[in-house]
């Protein structure tokens, strides 16, 4: 048993909790604009060639106001998707419902895992 949840874990944790024909309709630009942000992390991420090192990952995350990838993550997350959601899954949000008990394998120090 490991110490630390995947991230496939941590995704999916309490997602068992919404039917799952359930549905909303939402702006396709507005989805689009998360499909874009996930397919550039995508096409950064899926090529170790393009993060050598830490200055890297750094440079392409950036910092709010940069246009880097943190900013449009947390557009993607705050401003695209927090509006599509319906106001029961907000406070489902907001009460925990879907954070993983066990911290992530990143919350640990290296080296004392």
């Amino acid at each position: 048993m490991t110490k630390h949840p995947t991230v496939r874990d941590r995704v999916v944790f309490g997602l068992d909790t919404i039917a799952e024909d359930r549905t909303v309709a939402v702006s396709l630009r507005e989805l689009l604009f998360v499909h874009q942000a996930l397919a550039e992390l995508n096409q950064f991420f899926h090529q170790p060639m393009h993060y050598p090192d830490l200055a890297a990952v750094h440079e392409f995350m950036g910092a709010r106001g940069s246009g880097g990838a943190y900013e449009v993550i947390s557009e993607a997350l705050y401003a695209k998707l927090g509006s599509m959601l319906p106001e029961d899954l907000n406070e489902a949000f907001d009460a925990g419902t879907f954070e993983h008990p066990a911290p992530p394998a990143y919350f640990a120090e290296r080296g004392k895992q």
